[in-house]
């Protein structure tokens, strides 16, 4: 779940990072309530990244011009991402500016610092790019160490070095995967900021991670109604222009499904991963889900039944099928309880083809002689 720069610097501040005074606005009048002088920054809300290249940061001298900015911005769409709304904060002078963030390296199987003496855009395109391992358990030495070589000494080496290890600290405390300073400043007061952050929620954490309670619903706007649909009951799905419906678990498996859909001529509708774990009524939801689509003729369901197990598949396609009796649904299921549910299926008519190749080369032979819109299926 990616946070919005109002929300990630609410965090860094309660975590001790020192943020600009700020006010997010939803209306252009509400700027008239904004009391710590002009002139101001305006930047959009949104989800998405390049609202700067976007024009989606402006600089207002004083209550009209502001105003008339805040119009246009609060209309502003970022790479199909709406502006949700406006912070407002002090134009500050800025000495210096540095890129800061902590990710998870999965190759190495740890966190680790990216840090770059040069902040702003195009970060990834520069050659002063440092990455760090993170030691767990974490020590203060490392943020030091980090501060030392992006060139610091002093009182500023210390600094950024605090800013650095508060940074880690809110990163491992709300089980991020991204927590991003861009840039983090140094004024000519040497106070060092955050004038901007970025934050991304490992969505696995979001049912331990209490803080985000009711959160999900309003970071899902810009996705389609059945995308928000799935976000919301722990579905991943990205809709695409094919009319073969895919659902798989596991996300390798479904992008290996999808590729092998094309291989042999057929156009994935979808990706739809309906993860490790599903049970009956999962399973059902993601079938309905799947099913609403109206461009979507055929239905390729490829599960490998591990944690899954294939009776509960099974019986959900049951239920489904009997719902939507003219729906075309190539079934292919194997391993765990395989032979129960196989036996399941065959009572309710539906065939199981436990061979992948075989299946999907049948979904694509039903994709390209279907003759009207399958009963069930709605906009």
């Amino acid at each position: 779940m990616d946070l919005y720069e109002y929300e990630a610097k609410k965090i860094f501040a309660e975590g001790g990072i020192t943020v600009p005074p700020s006010v997010r606005i939803t209306k252009p009048e509400e700027l008239a309530k904004v009391h710590f002088g002009f002139p101001v920054t305006l930047k959009v809300q949104v989800l998405a990244g390049g609202r700067g290249k976007a024009g989606g940061i402006k600089f207002a001298k004083d209550l009209n011009e502001g105003q008339e900015l805040a119009k246009t911005l609060l209309k502003m769409v970022v790479k199909d991402s709406k502006t949700e709304s406006l912070l407002v904060e002090p134009k500050l002078n800025i000495k210096k500016e540095l890129y800061l963030a902590v990710t998870l390296d999965r190759e190495r199987g740890c966190a680790i610092f990216i840090a770059s003496a040069e902040g702003g855009i195009e970060i990834e395109t520069s050659d002063t790019v440092i990455t760090m391992p993170i030691p767990n358990p974490y020590h203060p030495y490392v943020g030091r160490e980090l501060a030392r070589k992006l060139g610091f000494t002093g009182n500023l080496l210390v600094k950024v070095a605090d800013v650095a290890s508060k940074l880690y600290k809110i990163f491992e405390a709300k089980d991020l995967d991204l927590a991003e300073v861009n840039p983090l400043i140094i004024t000519e007061g040497d106070e060092v900021l955050a004038l901007d952050g970025k934050i991304t929620v490992n969505d696995d954490a979001l049912n331990r991670q209490r803080y985000f309670d009711g959160w999900l619903e309003r970071h899902t706007m810009d996705l389609s109604e059945r995308e928000r649909r799935s976000k919301m009951i722990g579905l991943n799905l990205v809709e695409l222009d094919g009319n073969i419906g895919i659902l798989c678990n596991g996300a390798g498996l479904t992008m290996a499904t999808m590729d092998m859909v094309k291989k042999f001529g057929g156009r994935p509708g979808n990706f739809l991963d309906v993860g490790g774990g599903s049970d009956q009524e999962k399973t059902l939801e993601a079938l309905e889900i799947v099913n609403d689509n109206p461009e979507c003729d055929v239905m390729l369901l490829n599960i490998l039944g591990g944690i899954t197990a294939c009776d509960e598949v099974a019986s959900a396609l049951v239920k489904f099928i009997k719902k939507y009796p003219e729906r075309k649904l190539v079934v292919r299921l194997r391993g765990n309880n395989q032979d129960v549910a196989e036996k399941i299926l065959a009572e309710s008519g539906l065939k199981l083809i436990p061979d992948l190749e075989a299946a999907v080369k049948e979904a694509v032979a039903q994709s390209t002689s279907v003759t009207k819109k399958p009963v069930g299926a709605k906009a």
